[in-house]
């Protein structure tokens, strides 16, 4: 007895978004980011959760699922590796660029912040390179291979005797809702906020540190001397004071405009791929043009106009996107 392909194609996904947005730890996060040992710790962390999260594999598929786990979850962490490197290379570079429109050298704290797409699209193309990587380990491990006997016999006397099409329809339709329930509540908000936040320059390495202490003249002056190291391992940044680039937390509390800005652009995805999966799409300018409405005023301001154009073109783009997948996995 062989799979479904979609639905194995799409429960890997689902695993892959687990892994990625709801298993992934802010601290797991932010240690990726981080040099050294700690780095490779949190990659190694992240790589477990991946691991984790596609565990079921090896369960139905026996050994090629076992090996479908291994080359997926190691190719996983390269690519977030990769992803590491090629942001701390453009964050080399703002650091470069910042530090040459001074004069006369500049302490790390006083190069302000600057807008650039790159992080975007790292996270874009990062999330693209995963679902590759998943259709073609599916290519090769998993398509056609048989289920394992006792797996199919656990489920056979769990389930009695349902039909195995609904069955399938019913499973398929579940990992697709919870998949679409990931990208548009979880992945898109943070596709959102990392294009329309500004990089930020902040004395101190360690995410951990608040830079030198208030008042420490000739520590922030040491934050004058760049050293871009670039490679196919390293790539950063190290003044005397290494600086850090963020994206500005801001409030986070309940009734903060971010808060309510993102609870507002995750009803907005919402709707769209409900409208998408319902064949309903000329209901979607309605609500691109009930949310413009309650900003009109602020539309006066050209700064906030462009950066609010940039966050709903990207968030309806994630909500159709995602919305067209589903609807074609759907009637697969």
């Amino acid at each position: 007895m062989t799979a479904n392909d979609v639905l194995v194609i799409a429960w890997l996904v689902l695993a892959h978004l687990i892994a990625d947005f709801v298993l992934q730890t802010d601290r797991v996060a932010t240690a990726k980011f981080a040099t050294g040992a700690r780095a490779w710790r949190g990659l190694a962390a992240h790589w477990f959760t991946v691991a984790v999260a596609m565990l079921p594999v090896p369960f139905a598929f026996g050994g090629r699922g076992l090996v479908a786990l291994l080359a997926i979850s190691i190719v996983h962490a390269v690519i977030d590796r990769s992803k590491v490197v090629l942001t701390r290379r453009v964050e080399a570079a703002a650091l470069e660029e910042a530090a040459l429109m001074h004069e006369a050298p500049a302490v790390a704290a006083s190069l302000g912040s600057a807008w650039t797409p790159v992080p975007a699209a790292l996270f874009v193309l990062d999330q693209i390179a995963h679902g590759l990587v998943i259709v073609f380990g599916w290519a090769v491990f998993l398509r056609g291979a048989p289920l394992d006997s006792g797996w199919v016999n656990a489920w056979a006397s769990a389930l009695g005797g349902f039909d195995q099409a609904a069955l399938h329809r019913a499973i398929l339709t579940g990992v697709v809702i919870l998949a679409l329930a990931i990208v548009n509540v979880r992945a898109g908000s943070l596709l959102v906020a990392t294009l329309v936040n500004p990089r930020e320059v902040i004395p101190g390495g360690d995410p951990r540190d608040s830079g030198p202490p208030a008042g420490d003249v000739e520590a922030a002056e040491q934050a004058t001397a760049y050293t871009f190291r670039v490679g196919p391992f390293v790539a950063r940044a190290e003044p005397a004071v290494p600086p850090r680039i963020v994206t500005p937390a801001g409030s986070r509390s309940l009734a903060s405009p971010e808060r309510v800005g993102e609870a507002i652009g995750v009803l907005e995805r919402l709707l769209i791929v409900t409208f998408v999966l319902t064949a309903n799409q000329a209901a979607i300018g309605f609500v691109v043009a009930a949310k413009t409405l309650a900003r009109f005023k602020q539309l006066d301001d050209r700064r906030f106009a462009e950066y609010y154009l940039l966050g709903t073109l990207a968030s309806v783009s994630v909500a159709l996107a995602s919305g067209l997948l589903a609807a074609a996995a759907l009637s697969a």
